[in-house]
């Protein structure tokens, strides 16, 4: 007993030095206009001494450590706070002031000129998920991109991206980073061909109408960027069946790595047949895709990704020849491949620097039967690209970069019993270089500059870009951008005059911008400025071809220029009704050129002044079903009389569609299930794109849609291991 009293007397006598021993911390944790941080994280580096501030940001704790120690404040959305202390065995106050962290919720953004579709930025606009359920949009992803945002028009005849008075020739698409050679399929005269991919390969993607990153060049007008699908989240079937397509696809997920493969066969006579169309088929349309994909994450900041995506087709029609206005065959027989690989990896465990590299490969042969013509066309292009990324404190970074293609085009033309053959080759190169910083957390700006090198246009150019961004308010900035923009004449010109030059652009943008409560507003003004335009000069003064599908024939030089100005409007609202999305935007484009063969400086044949998409989306709970609306709007575009003496002063009537798309919602068997109908020009109205005039100008031809309403009916199953709705398809 007298034992146990010594030892408990010396346990106090023990706990007495301690106390006296230690030192208390105690102070406040303040944001930079001293409002207390409720659950910041106070501590002492290396030990396991520390507190939580309370709701008035106040902490105190206790500790034996002593001299000079590290004190650490953490808390989210602020950087880490490191000061030194002395500890004395006595009382230690301190205030610890912590300093926001500059991201998108509370700094500024570069926006001129780019619409964000990806998960990477705060302010997404645009899903996977908003392609396929946007009505008269086909689930493609350009024609949905042309419906959701403002500056690019839709030309029903014509295919490709038509932005701010481009050509389709002036818009680029890469697939992470890569240029993509041939995006659509080869088409016929007057009909529009869609996009060769499909909206789920890619987990994002940013459109950007003008003013775009030195990062990426040989576009006058508009660059889409499409980024592919990380690691798969799952192992699983898909199955697509409708009125045009079928189409499977399995995915294997495996640890660190995972495998997909599909195969797509497109065959549009149920199509055609339940729908008659305006178009007179002798091969309806067919064609077969087979894709692959593999992804590999060796670790948390590596990543490889491997693409391969074939098809084949084929169609036939017939059609009137502008030349003796007789109904003529045209025939297509087209093979595609794309082979795109990329790697990417952090080089230190702080991921300060990354490094991002690519490369591809792409071959397209089009067998062509125009009449008594026979027409071989080759295109290939091989490509890399790299850059290096280091990121500074407060979102600030530097990117350096380059990349080399070599391009080769074939054509073959056998008129008859001549045969003309031609081979170019055009080596490229680029090296860019470009800074993102914030001068404060309101002010940013984008810098960059582009050189580039093509054996075709024989010639180097330098070419400086710039973004700056000023937030006006807590929900809202102004941004502006612009620089110089390059690109390579159209190659065919090539086989007549090897001497032609870089075609420029030079671009202004300034944006203004309002985000809140689910809402979104954008107005943005531009102006292009056109130089060194190719000109064509007809042997026959004062003749104007005006066939699409001509050879370009004559003298050419690069003396054409021209300009393009507007303003294009956006609002977004998913708050206002309940499940609701509401998208409105509106382009408004005025634009002239001399170039091509034109007869003198005009409004092109692409280009119409008025642009409306209205689109809404409404989600019903029971039964699960998403419904959207689509009205469209496009004022008449020039077209080429020739019993009028004012060139191309005459306009086509406007173009007006409604749409209309239902998907359903279930799960057969716990497995998640789209039953989907769309109606595309549900009105029926009878649209003329434009008009074609016999060589004699006393015949005219209208040239309509294919079909004037057109219903899709399908079904969409995936079999996996998650046996839920996916959580991207639910109304939040």
């Amino acid at each position: 007993m007298k034992t146990f009293t010594n030892l408990l007397v010396l346990f106090f006598i023990l706990i007495t030095v301690h106390s006296f021993g230690q030192t208390l911390l105690k102070g406040k944790v303040v944001d930079e206009k001293g409002k207390g941080l409720f659950g910041a994280n106070i501590s002492l580096k290396g030990t396991y001494d520390g507190a939580t501030a309370d709701a008035n940001g106040n902490f105190q704790f206790k500790t034996f450590e002593k001299g000079e120690q590290n004190i650490i404040c953490t808390f989210v959305g602020y950087e880490a706070h490191n000061q030194k202390v002395t500890l004395n065995s006595s009382i230690v106050e301190l205030t610890l002031k912590m300093r926001e962290i500059a991201n998108e919720l509370n700094t500024v953004t570069v926006t001129a000129g780019t619409f964000e579709a990806s998960d990477e930025k705060k302010t997404t606009l645009i899903k996977p998920l908003d392609i396929v359920t946007t009505a008269g949009g086909g689930a493609d992803i350009t024609q949905a991109l042309i419906l959701l945002t403002p500056g690019s028009q839709r030309n029903g005849e014509s295919t490709g991206l038509f932005v701010r008075g481009g050509s389709a020739q002036e818009s680029k698409i890469l697939i992470d980073g890569l240029t993509v050679q041939n995006a659509f399929n080869t088409p016929s005269p007057d009909v529009a061909s869609r996009s060769r991919f499909a909206p789920f390969q890619f987990k994002g993607s940013a459109f950007s109408t003008g003013g775009y990153s030195a990062q990426y060049g040989q576009a006058l007008s508009a660059v889409l960027q499409m980024n592919t699908t990380d690691l798969a989240t799952e192992s699983g079937y898909v199955l697509n069946a409708n009125l045009a397509q079928l189409s499977a696809g399995y995915t294997q997920l495996s640890h660190n790595h995972s495998i997909n493969g599909t195969i797509a066969y497109n065959n549009l006579t149920p199509l055609f047949t339940v729908y008659p169309q305006n178009i007179d088929w002798v091969k309806i349309p067919e064609q077969l895709n087979l894709s692959t994909s593999y992804r590999l994450k060796p670790s948390a900041g590596e990543n490889f990704k491997l693409d391969i995506i074939y098809g084949k087709s084929a169609s036939g029609m017939m059609f009137r020849d502008v030349e003796d206005y007789n109904l003529t065959k045209f025939g297509v027989k087209n093979s595609n491949l794309l082979i795109t690989s990329t790697y990417q990896k952090a080089l230190d465990k702080d991921a300060l620097w990354m490094l991002k590299s690519g490369v591809s490969y792409s071959y397209n042969q089009d067998d062509l039967q125009a009449g008594t013509s026979n027409i071989n066309k080759t295109e290939q292009r091989s490509q890399f690209r790299t850059t290096l990324t280091r990121s500074f404190e407060d979102n600030n970074n530097l990117l350096f970069g380059m990349e080399g293609h070599h391009a080769q085009y074939d054509l073959a033309v056998q008129q008859d019993v001549k045969k003309h053959d031609y081979s170019l080759i055009d080596d490229y190169g680029a090296l860019f270089n470009e800074s993102e910083f914030y001068i404060t957390r309101k002010l940013a700006g984008r810098v960059g500059i582009r050189g580039e090198y093509s054996s075709l246009a024989s010639g180097f150019n330098v070419a400086p870009r710039f973004s700056l961004a000023y937030k006006t308010g807590a929900y809202s900035q102004v941004s502006m951008a612009g620089g110089k923009f390059y690109q390579t004449p159209d190659y065919q010109y090539y086989y007549q005059n090897k001497n032609l030059q870089f075609e420029q652009a030079t671009h202004a943008i300034l944006n203004y911008q309002f985000i809140k409560n689910k809402r979104t507003f954008r107005v943005e003004g531009y102006y292009k400025n056109y130089d060194n335009l190719v000109r064509e000069y007809p042997s026959q003064m004062g003749y104007f071809d005006a066939n699409p599908q001509r050879f370009p024939s004559g003298k050419t030089d690069n003396s054409g220029y021209g300009f393009a100005k507007g303003i294009d409007v956006f609002f977004r609202d998913s708050k206002t009704i309940k499940n609701g999305d509401l998208w409105v935007n509106y382009s408004f484009c005025d634009s002239k050129r001399l170039f091509s063969n034109y007869l003198t400086e005009t409004q092109p044949t692409f280009v119409s002044n008025h642009n409306l998409n209205v689109v809404y989306k409404h989600f019903i709970a029971k039964p699960m079903m998403t419904i959207s609306a689509t009205y469209s709007y496009t004022s008449g575009r020039p077209y080429y009389n020739p019993n009028n003496p004012i060139f191309l002063s005459e306009r086509t009537p406007d173009v007006h569609n409604t749409s209309l798309w239902i998907n359903y919602l279930t799960n057969i068997k716990n497995n998640f299930m789209v039953i989907y109908l769309s109606v595309d020009n549900i009105l029926g109205t009878k649209n003329v794109y434009n008009y074609r005039y016999s060589a004699d100008g006393k015949t005219r031809t209208e040239i309509t849609p294919a079909a004037y309403r057109m219903i899709m009916v399908g079904t969409y199953i995936t079999i996996s291991k998650k046996k839920v709705l996916p959580s991207d398809m639910r109304k939040e």
